[in-house]
């Protein structure tokens, strides 16, 4: 397998290959019976298309296209490679084969990227994912989590998504889930509020209102667990809070 894949990485490096190589690699993704190793199919997947270190010369457009064709040849493990490809607090990165014999690497490739060339990358695959989340919103809280590190058009997006009436309208038991992951991410941001990581007042103050509108029917009981959850004292009839019912 890990000749394949080093040969692989090697044609990823040429733009005209990127696509075919992206689709190849999800197909072993599809039958590998996984193990310990890291050198795996999807592994090498992602490592072709950080944002932040890409391994391969294809110029956005090109990555895009890529990421769109595994989407519909494979959509659960293009699914889980958009999340991989949005930022993280850390993140590492190995880097795949190196042509040796023959020059695929075109002049004037280099695997140094512009900060804006990073966010234009970042915002296209949230932009992906958001529309994935969007026909199956089951995967919408999977999405909550990475909500303090999307592009301000991306988050802005993503809020509107989960407070539009077809989110709103789900049924309760849809709808709890989005509710508990925004309001842990909020209370989390608002508790640790100094730290380096940590949204703005306003960002956290716009999640719990999205959250206010996500609230189940019959809260109190919700409320209680969920507090308890985060091991925070139940304040009721708190002003301009989530927790007021």
């Amino acid at each position: 397998m890990t000749g394949l894949l080093w040969a692989l990485e090697t044609l990823a490096w040429h733009p005209d290959y990127l696509t075919a190589v992206i689709v190849l690699l999800g197909d072993l993704a599809a039958v590998d019976p996984g193990g310990n190793w890291t050198n795996r199919p999807t592994n090498s997947i992602v490592e072709i298309l950080l944002p932040w270190h890409p391994q391969t010369c294809a110029d956005v457009s090109k990555r895009k296209a890529a990421v769109n064709t595994l989407l519909h040849e494979h959509p659960a493990l293009g699914w889980k490679l958009l999340l991989s490809l949005l930022p993280k607090t850390h993140a590492i990165a190995s880097g795949t084969r190196k042509p040796t014999w023959r020059a695929l690497i075109p002049a004037g490739c280099t695997e140094k990227v512009t900060n804006r060339e990073h966010w234009e990358q970042v915002n296209i695959y949230a932009q992906l994912a958001i529309d994935v989340a969007e026909s199956d919103r089951s995967k919408l809280t999977q999405l909550i989590d990475h909500l303090p590190n999307l592009s301000g058009a991306a988050h802005t997006r993503m809020l509107e998504l989960l407070a539009s009436d077809k989110t709103t309208g789900l049924p309760e038991q849809e709808r709890r889930p989005l509710w508990e992951a925004l309001v842990h991410l909020a209370t989390n941001h608002r508790k640790f509020a100094d730290a380096d990581w940590a949204m703005s007042q306003e960002a956290v103050a716009k999640i719990e209102g999205v959250a206010s509108k996500l609230i189940p029917k019959s809260p109190p009981l919700a409320l209680t667990e969920l507090l308890n959850s985060l091991d925070l004292p139940l304040q009721s009839g708190r002003s301009g809070s989530l927790w007021v019912w």
